[in-house]
């Protein structure tokens, strides 16, 4: 039995109120003067010139690299889903919505994402002499700890972290978090609209102490409440063990 898609809830594209359809279109305007191009006559006068404040927010101002990293940030997203994803993480409120963005955009460069893990890829594997991240990284795609497959009674791809193969000395720090973003990354492309989100399952299956990482899980959290805001989502605990349960024996 199916549920309903991402697309038939309140602010979601192809639902939306008279106000956030205003809200949207006047976050494209700031969008689009920071891209250098022309905007709707009956959008511009209405709202208010942010350009050089927001310029300011961006590690490379110039106009035609911005639009570049916009589109590479929307990779197959529809472009209108994407920007309201961000105006919902920031209850509708454009101008933070905008800066929300802007964040993100810089970070993705500072990161590399675009012009190194999304281009490389796992094809790092196929490197005669990989560096040791390198190396840390394509070995956790080996151990199978982490992969994509099928999709939930909602039609949200399914991310599925079997947490009993994952060894936290195995890898450096950046090299797991590279490994976190790639996967990410992955499951961004099987996201279509009408459904926006997808489903993150930790299969705790065979789980001992020896795989707890703290880390992994606050990063986890952070970078898809910050750098992918609405895309998780629902996040299911598979076989949880007795020390997981919070409510003590009788």
């Amino acid at each position: 039995m199916s549920g309903p898609t991402d697309a038939s809830r309140p602010g979601h594209l192809g639902n939306l109120t008279a106000n956030e359809e205003q809200k949207l279109q006047e976050m494209w305007v700031h969008l689009l003067r920071l891209s250098g191009l022309p905007e709707s006559e009956s959008q511009s006068h209405r709202t208010p010139n942010r350009t050089p404040e927001l310029r300011a927010q961006l590690d490379d101002p110039s106009p035609a690299v911005f639009w570049r990293l916009l589109w590479n940030l929307f990779l197959g997203d529809h472009p209108d889903v994407m920007v309201l994803r961000f105006l919902r993480a920031r209850k509708w409120d454009v101008e933070k919505a905008t800066a929300m963005m802007l964040s993100v955009i810089n970070w993705r460069g500072e990161q590399r994402l675009d012009d190194e893990l999304i281009r490389q890829g796992d094809s790092v594997g196929l490197a005669p002499l990989p560096t040791v991240d390198e190396h840390g990284f394509i070995a956790q795609y080996r151990s199978g700890k982490a992969y994509v497959r099928g999709a939930d009674r909602e039609h949200r791809p399914v991310l599925i972290i079997k947490v009993r193969l994952h060894d936290p000395k195995a890898q450096s720090t950046e090299s797991m978090e590279m490994f976190i973003l790639h996967k990410i990354e992955t499951i961004r492309t099987t996201i279509r609209h009408p459904q926006e989100t997808s489903c993150l399952i930790f299969d705790l299956t065979g789980f001992a102490l020896r795989n707890m990482d703290t880390h992994v899980v606050k990063f986890m959290v952070q970078v898809f409440e910050a750098r992918y805001p609405e895309h998780l989502g629902v996040l299911l605990v598979h076989n949880a063990p007795f020390v997981f349960n919070s409510k003590s024996s009788p």
